[in-house]
């Protein structure tokens, strides 16, 4: 069970309507993991905004970003995160040999060098703090300098919300299952 409430609209002063709102307009809805961290409206407006960024105005290519979203997720045992982004992976064309190899920690070993090059950057800086040289320039090389600091927006966002969730035991929405474990 969530540790929080979900917020609802209606109990909220003017100024966190309007950032729900706001949310909910930009996103098409007000799922439960923005419900729960609406509990602090500025703060869930503030983290919304990064997030709209990653979600949808990064220039990365779509299976590049899918391909950290899902590493990232699988790093924090984001189920809540994992779970949901599994069609935007499949929308990208990342197939189920792609998806098990990062869920089962197998990756990146065996997949196409332009996966192998995102997975291990982001395990790298999730794991190690830091990113080695040659790890860098084949990322670099693959998606040029400016994407690298679009990769870093998108690993923060998304290994940080998976955290956010996993701490107020953020359930899935009713009727939605996950594959992972941990």
């Amino acid at each position: 069970m969530t540790r929080v409430p979900f917020a609802k609209r209606e109990n909220m002063d003017p100024q966190g309507q309007a950032i729900w709102d706001e949310i909910e307009t930009s996103r098409g809805g007000v799922a439960q993991n923005y419900a729960a961290l609406l509990n602090n409206p500025v703060a869930a407006m503030n983290f919304a905004n990064l997030g709209g960024y990653a979600r949808y105005e990064t220039p990365l290519d779509p299976r590049v970003k899918a391909v950290a979203i899902l590493t990232a997720a699988r790093e924090a045992c984001g189920n809540y995160v994992w779970t949901v982004n599994q069609r935007g992976a499949k929308a990208a064309n990342i197939g189920d040999d792609v998806i098990s190899a990062i869920r089962e920690y197998r990756a990146p070993t065996g997949l196409e060098p332009a996966d192998a090059n995102v997975v291990q950057f982001v395990l790298e800086i999730l794991r190690q703090h830091r990113v080695s040289d040659t790890t860098y320039n084949l990322l670099e090389a693959q998606i040029g300098s400016p994407a690298i600091i679009d990769m870093m927006v998108i690993v923060s966002y998304y290994h940080g919300l998976a955290h956010c969730l996993q701490a107020l035991d953020v359930e899935l929405p009713e009727g939605v299952t996950s594959d992972l474990t941990y």
